[in-house]
């Protein structure tokens, strides 16, 4: 039907569309589909002569279908309609519709074309990544294998190093063990040889031969080798750099060899005139300091009273001095102070201590030493608060960081706010014997300077609890030193604890206020080292007990309770199990620590000197304490209940001790210094005084052996006599201190020759004092 209305005249089609002819159709043909009447032509004719009678106003789709048969959808749709009356010519393809299509067509072949080959391409890419890293594998394969094969070779060349090694290693050890055997037997040797003659010159000293004139032991070898001269430049040059300068100068003379070690440049960075001072001269001084003026780097003026202008004037010559000493020198003044500070532009370290300088050498110093960091006024008593406003404001201002103005009593509180002003960086204040110091100076300094860690107030009796309230902000102090203040208390102290846990050293020595609060609050500190509370008497065993179970207990080196009366035996126990780094331990006057709590301390194998003056040591305390090899300084004073028996167990088990005071021990007589003699050779400081037993014979032991002693105490000694002198002189080359008090049998003409040989000599034949106690 659609192809016989397609040619079809335009007039013809409209008539249709006018008079509705595909509705017509619609309803007849669903009607139809649905009814299926059995007369079909005349249920046709029927349905035209209803519409012929109604019109076309009441056509519709479902119209001529009953009402319980009705469809809720169309079946027959308006495009097929359309299509069988050919309505919509437009739906028939144009030659561009075709030539869209096509291109459309050839669109997608190409691009199922691209996607195939985008496909293949990705597989063969896929098939030459797995191909190339099992190329990959391959390779590495290769490598491991040759890698093992090397690994192989290398660890049996090494297995057979090693057999060379452990060979040559054999051999070596054989020879070493060899030498080693050889001079320890050479060792022995010699020493059984000394043993031999010393064993012999205490024969013949308790037989009571005369060895005035023969060599004491020890003294003389028959041999004449300089040794020095075959040892290394290094180890010579270091070995010449402890002599002090009269030293070298005799060093010098004695061969070329010598002297060429004394022209060494690092011998001459360092001198120390304060040990020749009574002998150098303008002359002298000069001559050295041109010498050394390229390489001089520290020098010590000390005491140097003969010098004047013309050293001075050499001494502004040396260009790279950096340290210089020029305390209680008297030749010192502000015009030759400014020569020296203008040609040392360098200087780091200071020190005018003890000299008659003015506002105008601070204000010197103020205008050349840019990098002085170290300034020592202590007891300059010329200068004002002037001299510190000049100070504050120069150059040197931000660098200085140490500054010692002991005994400076003219010094007001402006002088402490000029400094705090303009040295905000100091770190260091010492202000030792200030009699006058008020609270306002400390806290001035305090609140502006706030890197101070150290701060030295001995002999400040004024300062209060206040200060301590402003110094405690600073959780940068280390040292804290006072003494002799009864005006602060544990409050303080317990501040101090809880804020400046960096405290390292602690000195609050006769501060009497101080109880065992004050331990406890130090207990928390963990990196305290020294903590001296000596005299002050309200410390007890609690106290002790609650610094050692705080955190300062693993670190603490030295503790200082001297006279603390109250200690007991209790603190030694907790000592002795928790302070296991203590080296010095002042347990001076403790009454009430026993020979029980002496026995603790031997067992503290850490300690190096202990001080026990005063306790209750006896025989078998002494005894005990000699189970501590490692003790080097021993101070025994005034144990009057240790006899010979009880020093010669002590000296066979600490034969390395170097200082012991046996003063006032009165039960001690010669036979003790012999022993002493025998087993500690390496004694350097020794004081016998107050013992009225010792005679001639244990000077005589003692300068036959121990030839390392610098200081000998014999006040008191009431049977020494001339003849004991003459043995030092002899025996004891080394003796720099001789104290021989209260000696009647010692003549004044004795004791003068030996002045020839030893530097201090203090020597009276008066009566001995009542408190001797003989």
């Amino acid at each position: 039907m659609a192809a016989s209305l397609r040619g079809l005249s335009p007039v013809l089609k409209e008539y249709l569309r006018v008079n509705r002819m595909p509705d017509i159709y619609e309803a007849l043909l669903t009607g139809l589909s649905i009814m299926c009447p059995e007369d079909y032509l005349t249920f046709i004719l029927e349905k035209l002569m209803f519409l012929k009678e109604n019109g076309l106003g009441t056509l519709a789709w479902d119209m001529f279908i009953e009402e319980e048969m009705k469809p809720k959808m169309k079946i027959v749709s308006e495009s097929n309609l359309d299509m069988i009356f050919n309505f919509e010519e437009w739906l028939i393809p144009t030659p561009e519709m075709y030539a869209t299509a096509y291109d459309h067509y050839n669109f997608k072949l190409k691009e199922m074309c691209f996607c195939a080959m985008l496909q293949y391409h990705l597989m063969q890419k896929r098939k030459q990544e797995a191909l190339q890293e099992r190329i990959n594998m391959a390779v590495k394969h290769h490598c491991n294998r040759m890698l093992r094969v090397h690994v192989q070779i290398w660890k049996a060349w090494v297995k057979y190093r090693k057999g060379r090694q452990a060979m040559s290693f054999q051999k070596i050890q054989h020879v070493y063990h060899v030498s080693v055997g050889r001079v320890i037997f050479e060792a022995w040797y010699k020493h059984t040889l000394e043993a031999r003659k010393q064993r012999e010159y205490f024969e013949r000293l308790e037989r009571g031969e005369n060895m005035e004139d023969d060599d004491l032991f020890g003294q003389g070898t028959g041999e004449a080798r300089d040794s020095v001269s075959t040892l290394p430049w290094k180890i010579a040059i270091q070995i010449f750099s402890y002599l002090d300068v009269a030293d070298i100068a005799n060093c010098a003379c004695v061969c070329r060899f010598w002297k060429v070690l004394t022209q060494a440049n690092l011998l001459w960075s360092r001198i120390n005139f304060c040990n020749v001072q009574k002998r150098v001269t303008d002359k002298v001084a000069t001559r050295l300091l041109f010498k050394a003026r390229p390489y001089l780097i520290h020098l010590n003026l000390r005491t140097c009273h003969h010098l004047t202008r013309p050293t001075f004037i050499s001494v502004s010559e040396c260009r790279n001095l950096q340290d210089l000493n020029l305390s209680e020198c008297t030749g010192i003044d502000d015009e030759t102070l400014k020569v020296v500070v203008k040609g040392c532009k360098i200087l780091l370290y200071l020190n005018i201590a003890h000299t008659n300088l003015t506002d105008a050498s601070l204000r010197a110093i103020n205008k050349y030493c840019m990098n002085l960091q170290y300034l020592s006024l202590a007891f300059c008593a010329k200068f004002t608060d002037r001299g510190l406003l000049y100070l504050a404001s120069g150059k040197c201002h931000q660098k200085l960081q140490y500054l010692d103005m002991s005994g400076c009593l003219q010094i007001t509180p402006q002088g402490f706010q000029y400094l705090a002003n303009g040295c905000p960086n100091i770190q260091s204040v010492i202000v030792n014997e200030f009699p006058t110091l008020l609270d306002e100076c400390i806290m001035i300094m305090t609140e502006k300077c706030l890197k101070i860690h150290t701060l030295s107030m001995l002999g400040c009796p004024l300062i209060t609890d206040e200060a301590f309230k402003k110094l405690a902000h600073n959780k940068n102090l280390q040292v804290l030193k006072m003494d002799g203040n009864y005006r602060v208390s544990d409050a303080t102290m317990k501040l101090l604890g809880r804020q400046c846990l960096d405290l390292r050293h602690v000195y609050l020595a006769d501060c009497q206020r101080l109880t065992d609060a004050t331990l406890k609050a130090f207990s928390a500190c963990k990196n305290l080292v020294v903590l001296n509370i000596a005299d002050c008497v309200r410390i007890s065993d609690a106290g002790v007990r609650h610094l050692t179970e705080g955190p300062a207990a693993s670190k603490l080196r030295e503790l200082n309770l001297t006279n603390c009366v109250r200690v007991g035996d209790m603190a030694m126990v907790n000592l002795h199990k928790r302070c296991h780094s203590l080296t010095y331990l002042n347990v001076n006057f403790c009454e009430h620590i026993s020979e029980a709590g002496i026995e603790l301390l031997g067992q503290i194998h850490s300690l190096v000197a202990l001080d026990i003056s005063g306790c209750n040591c006896g025989d078998q305390g002494l005894s005990a304490l000699g189970h501590n090899s490692g003790l080097k300084d021993v101070v025994l004073s005034e144990s009057g209940s240790i006899t010979d028996l009880g020093l010669q167990k002590f000296a066979q088990q600490c034969k390395e001790i170097e200082r012991l005071d046996l003063s006032h021990c009165m039960n001690l007589t010669d036979g003790a210094i012999k022993n002493l003699a025998f087993c500690c050779r390496m004694l350097t400081v020794l004081n016998l005084s107050g013992c009225k037993h010792v005679t001639d014979l244990s000077i005589q032991y003692l300068s036959g052996v121990c030839h390392y002693l610098t200081q000998l105490d014999i006040s008191g000694c009431i049977q020494i006599s001339d003849k004991a002198l003459k043995y030092l002189r002899k025996g004891c080359k080394k003796l720099k201190c001789l104290n021989m008090m209260y000696c009647k049998k010692i003549t004044k003409h004795a004791a003068q020759k030996l002045q020839r040989h030893v530097d201090v000599v203090e020597y009276n034949n008066d009566e001995v004092p009542a408190y001797f106690g003989y």
